[in-house]
């Protein structure tokens, strides 16, 4: 059997020939997750099959590995394979299948029962079709009951909700069961002076009322203190989308122009800024993102049609859905805006040219259309040009229907989930 016949075959291939007893693997997993009662191991993504890992034990240095054969599959020593490990090199590195024995990262015990997660959001849990129209509605226009192409919302955690009125310029706050909002940023007009906007897009408010605004026509993020009457420029000559700001209070931005997504104060690069492409260290017109567990960012990547998570302080990301070119069909989207994650980190994406909001359960290689199943329109069912999709502490859907110009709640039942 020829060596580059070993180096690529599939890891159970690979124990079965050597009686390596390697029966850990971590499929569809993120680099370096735990994978092993040992807290040494972690998941190596085969280089040649973006969708298998194995489990292996990290601690051999960075110095004893060497690089694979040019075609970035083949190793030349027996009982190699070809893995990507970015904190040895960015190239694919051969790893001895020695190091990815049970003994040394033995499984970690499964259980029958799952528990469920903190937010309660189980597998089978279902959403209304029917949305409620909980701010807006009533017509494009600039009345402080409706809004203009607004173009994403942000919830605190007493559920109320300010709005991105992007073609008013202007933030909106909406108490939670108000029917009409009051204007917390903005509100004089287009224009660049400190107290407006041009055609803003995300915003986010930290714990301190503290509102961030990516004023996307002014290429600048503005800071408005609580009750400000103007803002403060905190950041130029960009192109900012979205925001998040992390549980330390650290704020982070998406930036369009250099397809990557920045830490302020210091521009310090998270994710892509390897130029626009669609290499998993690459990004292309990235928009709305959240953050999960403190680890990881997920990511909607437009213009590539797909969601990618990347660890903070790694140097590309894993496809986690999608990346299967612009299409109608459920391993595709049509321009993804806005993606987040619930407890069992299955996702919930935006799909802005589809008009639907998908859900993605973990490891799926395909989605399931939870809001739009008819398409484009301006019935309870349906959304034009969804935006941005968040979840509440309840687990309703709460979407950003921008051509709409209202804000729509998908109430959630959650009867079907086991206590």
């Amino acid at each position: 059997m020829s060596i580059t016949y070993i180096s690529t075959c599939f890891i159970l291939g690979l124990c079965l020939l050597h009686q390596l007893n390697c029966e850990q693997s971590c499929d569809n997993s993120l680099p370096y997750q735990t994978c092993s009662l040992n807290a040494g191991c972690g998941c190596l993504p085969l280089s040649h099959n973006n969708q298998s890992s194995i489990c292996a034990s990290l601690s051999i240095s960075c110095s004893e590995l060497s690089s694979c054969a040019r075609d970035n599959k083949t190793c030349y020593k027996p009982d190699y394979t070809c893995v990507k490990h970015s904190r040895c090199q960015n190239g694919p590195v051969c790893y001895p299948m020695q190091m990815a024995t049970k003994s040394l990262c033995p499984s970690i015990p499964s259980t029958t029962v799952s528990p469920i997660p903190g937010d309660g959001i189980c597998e089978s849990a279902t959403w209304d079709t029917n949305g409620t129209t909980v701010a807006g509605g009533n017509g494009a226009g600039s009345e402080l009951n409706q809004f203009h192409f607004p173009s994403g919302i942000f919830l605190d955690d007493d559920l109320n909700l300010y709005v991105t009125d992007g073609f008013n310029h202007r933030v909106v706050k909406w108490e939670h069961g108000s029917s009409v909002g009051q204007i917390v940023a903005g509100g004089n007009s287009e224009g660049n002076q400190t107290n407006q906007f041009r055609y803003p897009n995300g915003a986010i408010v930290d714990k301190n009322g503290t509102i961030f605004v990516c004023d996307e026509g002014n290429h600048r993020v503005q800071m408005w203190k609580k009750n400000a009457s103007e803002g403060e420029t905190i950041k130029t000559n960009g192109s900012c989308f979205g925001l998040y700001i992390d549980d330390e209070g650290a704020l982070y931005y998406s930036e369009a122009i250099f397809n990557s997504i920045l830490k302020f104060p210091n521009d310090e690069v998270i994710a892509g800024g390897n130029g626009e492409g669609d290499h998993l260290n690459q990004l292309s017109i990235p928009y709305y993102f959240s953050i999960k567990n403190r680890k990881s960012l997920l990511i909607a990547d437009g213009d590539n049609h797909r969601i990618v998570e990347w660890i903070i302080g790694e140097k590309e990301g894993v496809l986690r859905a999608g990346g299967n070119h612009a299409g109608h069909d459920l391993n595709q989207f049509y321009q993804p805006m806005s993606v987040v994650a619930d407890q069992s980190d299955n996702l919930y994406v935006a799909d802005y040219d589809n008009n639907r909001i998908m859900r993605w359960l973990k490891n799926s290689k395909s989605g399931i259309v939870l809001v739009g199943k008819r398409g484009e329109g301006h019935d309870k069912d349906q959304l034009y040009r969804p935006s941005q999709v968040l979840l509440d502490k309840h687990g309703n859907l709460w979407v950003n229907d921008d051509m709409n110009h209202r804000i729509q709640m998908f109430a959630i039942d959650k009867s079907s989930c086991k206590t």
